[in-house]
């Protein structure tokens, strides 16, 4: 990380909030860069019911981290370069500690360990409480270099701010889920789990999972293994240059296909709660349906091992893969 004051932190944080403002996906969420010194970047994400992933249990999307511990490191490894450049993501792999807990902000740190001529290796942590951890996150981000990037991009990020401007500060808050009727489902979750295990039908359960329905995931049909989309909108893009979708959300995607498949693969219904996930990311995803399909590598009495493939206009020209490690609990 860069030293005071070329830039000063305060100018490198309101450059890096200004990067997040300029993500579709991350304007929406209302993230927030909160601090920036020599060692790591701070953020803050508010809680909104949107970022649920299991209304039962009352717990946030586990996808919701993947794509927070993304973006804050892809935004902090910019001032750890000797001129801000692209860097987009290669690959992520996310370390579940313990679930987080709906109702409450999550706190991002990020950091680059190493920069290499043509890598940046990152580490980030999520947490709710101080000192408890949620999820760690290891990542390698490819550097594009000054010939790849956009003109004036290291310009753009640092015109018109002031040192002046008011540092951003945030009160740790809990925030009861709205329970409102929009937020209901439309039956228990036992008799949920047991009519999509008897029809087929994955489609149903994902009433259950807000953050799911908010960046547009369906499934087609009732055939094994079963086809997944990702409808396209424009809120969930990350790169607004390409256009291209947020690495974070096709993770979630890839992380909510797997918990499906998990679920209706289970020889009797089991909640799945991620372990871990490894993600490769091998192109830039338009901003088009996304498709996925999932197959079930190990299936025990505990846990369940699970790969998905996603794409877009060629099943054989995958966008990103991913394999996940799920522990299987009691309804």
């Amino acid at each position: 990380m860069p030293h005071a004051p070329s830039p000063s932190f305060t100018l490198w944080r309101h450059a890096l909030q200004r990067v997040v403002e300029a993500i579709p996906h991350t304007q929406h969420l209302g993230l927030q860069v909160t601090e920036v010194n020599d060692d790591s970047v701070t953020f803050h994400q508010p809680w909104r019911d949107d970022l649920s992933g299991d209304r039962q249990r009352g717990l946030v999307h586990s996808g919701v981290l993947s794509m927070l511990l993304d973006t804050a490191s892809g935004a902090a490894l910019l001032p750890a370069l000797d001129a801000p450049e692209v860097c987009p993501t290669l690959d992520l792999h996310v370390s579940h500690r313990r679930p987080a807990v709906a109702g409450q902000g999550l706190w991002i740190r990020a950091r680059a360990v190493e920069v290499t001529q043509s890598l940046v290796f990152t580490e980030a942590e999520v947490w709710q409480r101080p000192g408890v951890i949620v999820a760690r996150a290891s990542g390698h981000f490819m550097r594009l270099g000054e010939r790849n990037t956009p003109p004036g991009f290291s310009a753009a990020l640092f015109a018109g701010l002031d040192e002046r401007a008011p540092d951003v500060t945030v009160a740790s808050t809990t925030v009861v889920p709205d329970i409102s009727e929009r937020h209901q489902c439309s039956r228990p979750l036992r008799e949920s789990l047991t009519s999509g295990r008897a029809s087929g039908d994955m489609g149903v359960w994902l009433e259950w999972i807000p953050y799911a329905q908010y960046i547009g995931v369906t499934v087609s049909g009732t055939e094994q293994p079963a086809l997944f989309v990702l409808e396209p909108q424009q809120r969930n893009i990350g790169n607004f240059m390409l256009p291209a979708l947020h690495g974070g959300v096709v993770a979630a995607f890839m992380e909510t296909t797997a918990a499906l498949s998990a679920l209706h693969a289970a020889r009797e219904p089991r909640l799945p709660r991620l372990v871990d996930v490894t993600l490769d990311y091998l192109r830039s995803a338009k901003v088009q349906p996304t498709y996925a399909r999932c197959w079930i590598e190990r299936e025990g009495k505990r846990m369940a091992n699970v790969k998905v493939k996603a794409w877009q206009d060629d099943e054989d020209q995958p966008v990103a893969s991913a394999r996940v490690n799920f522990l299987l609990g009691e309804v």
